[in-house]
Order: structure tokens, then C-alpha cells, then sequence
């Protein structure tokens, strides 16, 4: 059986993006993640793991 592999979609332009392909952008803080073709945010996270940098 195949994995499958969640796209996200942009909410802004409707672009799937595989996630391999978004463009994501480290901060001290956490991480945030927007889409390749209109620049939209998709979301942003806390990286514990940024932190001990």
C-alpha cells in the first residue's frame, strides 16, 4: 500500500501544495509555513527544538 501525503490548500490563491514544497521560514519563536505561488500564510507553529538554539 502507498502512503499518502496530506497537500494543504492554500485558502487565498487554491493552489495544493505537497507539503515538501511549501515554503517554510524558521524564527526563533517558531515556524511558519506559506504557499509557494501567492506567498499566503498556511500556518505557523512553535518548534520547541528552535529554541534551544
Amino acid at each position: 500500500m502507498n502512503a499518502t501525503h496530506d497537500m494543504p490548500t492554500c485558502g487565498h490563491c487554491g493552489q495544493e501544495t505537497p507539503l515538501e514544497d511549501v515554503v517554510r521560514h524558521e524564527h526563533e519563536t517558531g515556524v511558519v509555513v506559506h504557499c509557494p505561488d501567492c506567498n499566503c500564510v498556511l500556518g505557523r507553529y512553535r518548534d520547541p527544538s528552535l529554541r534551544s538554539r
